[in-house]
């Protein structure tokens, strides 16, 4: 393959990274319209995040197992255009409800980005490049991040926030042309089965755990969410019974380096996610800023992470990534609970510094981690690691939205659209769920220290 192509694939791999979450924060910014059009609650708009990460979280792991027999090329391609599709209907949505339900389909395409686009990197690169290039494709998430609060403002403002969906559906398209064109060479890994009973046993288990954490003010929802690590439980059981299971999960328990790196992947998101959707509606409702002008604030934190991920990236094949990782984590930690400082006066500086912190930490995180993930199994478990990445950063996404939404429903209250007579209320929702993810952040630092040493070459 000439240095050409692999560039090339780079790119269309990179565009996949950035276009998830651009859309991502260009919806958040544009929630307060979006909650006007439709006359939602505060909480029940964190669902435009939730239902989306849920989704991809849910077809993570059985998506990683299907790719190995489509192809990493073709399901590169097919994950594009599925999201392509629910953009398309996206913008015709005559209710919420239905948003909510594309949102849904878009995550079950996503899944197969996020997939594949890390495995066909480690597969075209060789081993003493991939922590760059990993970088690379990393910072281009933070890229589509720090875009997309400014261009959702202008959008939501200027145009409707429809527009939005309309913007994504040629960026797609493009990304799946160009894998199409220069990734000539299909991979795929042998295939004897399918595990069926444990792919619903998975599905079941992370959907009643993080719907049950989502909704825990509601009445059955504690219930439901135990039942969910129950599950969790048995499917972990079960798994390790089974000759082709759909999640090694002999990865977490032989493992202690690859299982720790994990662990602390979903303690990081927990901590990190959930402040972008807080933020913005401090902004826009407390702060009385224009989705612009909340966009611009926001824009601070993934700008950092776009600049310094490539670096970290770097560093990360020169140095054991624990140091850069554990420091990332702890300025992470700082930002989150600086955050649980602000009031219904606080200055828009002060908003500003913590996304820098935020940033930063993120940035000095995610490349290393994912590095040290990577590398410690062998080639042929690349999908398998690949896809637990993406379950760990998704499912820290969902619980740290959980944390949020939980504190919004305690409150502000869970049908309640957000007023300025609530606004009290909402500081103070913002304020502790802030402390609880900062708390996770504590716990991720401990686990990233104590991950173990770095492993002789595993990708062979």
């Amino acid at each position: 393959m000439s240095i050409q192509e692999r560039r090339m694939i780079l790119f269309a791999t990179s565009m996949g990274s950035f276009l998830n979450p651009m859309i991502a924060t260009m919806v958040i910014l544009a929630l307060p319209a979006i909650g006007l059009e439709f006359g939602v609650s505060a909480r029940d708009l964190g669902w435009m995040s939730t239902a989306f990460i849920l989704a991809t979280a849910i077809l993570l792991v059985p998506a990683s197992r299907l790719v190995d027999r489509i192809g990493y090329k073709k399901s590169y391609i097919i994950g594009a255009l599925i999201v392509g599709i629910s953009c398309l209907f996206s913008i015709f949505a005559p209710d919420y409800a239905t948003l909510i339900l594309l949102r849904i389909v878009a995550g079950v395409g996503s899944a197969f980005v996020m997939i594949t686009g890390l495995a066909i990197l480690t597969r075209v690169y060789p081993a003493n490049k991939r922590g760059m290039v990993i970088g690379v494709n990393t910072a281009m998430v933070y890229v589509g991040a720090s875009l997309g609060p400014i261009i959702g403002g202008f959008l939501t403002e200027y145009a409707g926030w429809r527009s939005l969906f309309l913007l994504m559906i040629p960026l797609l398209l493009i990304s799946a042309l160009l894998m199409a064109a220069f990734l000539r060479q299909e991979f795929k890994n042998p295939w004897k089965s399918f595990d069926i009973k444990g792919t619903i046993l998975y599905a079941a288990a992370i959907f009643c755990t993080m719907y049950g954490l989502s909704t825990i003010t509601d009445q059955g929802s504690l219930l439901l969410a135990l039942a969910g690590v129950v599950l969790i439980v048995i499917f972990m059981w079960y798994e390790r019974k089974v000759a082709e299971p759909v999640l090694h999960v002999d990865l977490f328990f032989k493992n202690k380096r690859f299982a720790r790196s994990s662990y602390t992947a979903l303690l990081n998101y927990g901590c990190t996610y959930g402040s972008v959707y807080m933020v913005s509606l401090y902004l826009q409702s407390v702060g009385a800023l224009s989705a612009v002008e909340a966009g611009f604030i926001i824009f601070f934190q993934p700008l950092i992470q776009a600049v310094m991920t490539p670096i970290a990236g770097k560093l990360s094949d020169r140095f054991d990534p624990r140091y850069l990782v554990t420091f990332g984590m702890a300025l992470s930690a700082i930002g989150v609970i600086l955050l649980a400082g602000l009031g219904l006066t606080s200055a828009v500086s002060y908003i500003a510094v913590t996304q820098v912190f935020i940033g930063l930490g993120s940035a000095l995180f995610s490349a290393p981690n994912t590095n040290a993930i990577m590398s410690a199994v062998p080639q042929k478990e690349y999908s398998s690691a690949s896809s637990i990445v993406a379950v760990m950063r998704q499912l820290g996404m969902i619980l740290s939205m959980a944390v949020c939404m939980a504190a919004i429903s305690v409150f502000v209250g869970g049908l309640d659209m957000l007023g300025p007579d609530m606004y009290p209320q909402f500081v103070q929702a913002l304020q502790i769920s802030m402390i609880v993810c900062s708390g996770l952040a504590v716990i991720g630092i401990i686990f990233s220290w104590f991950r173990g040493n770095a492993p002789a070459e595993a990708a062979v």
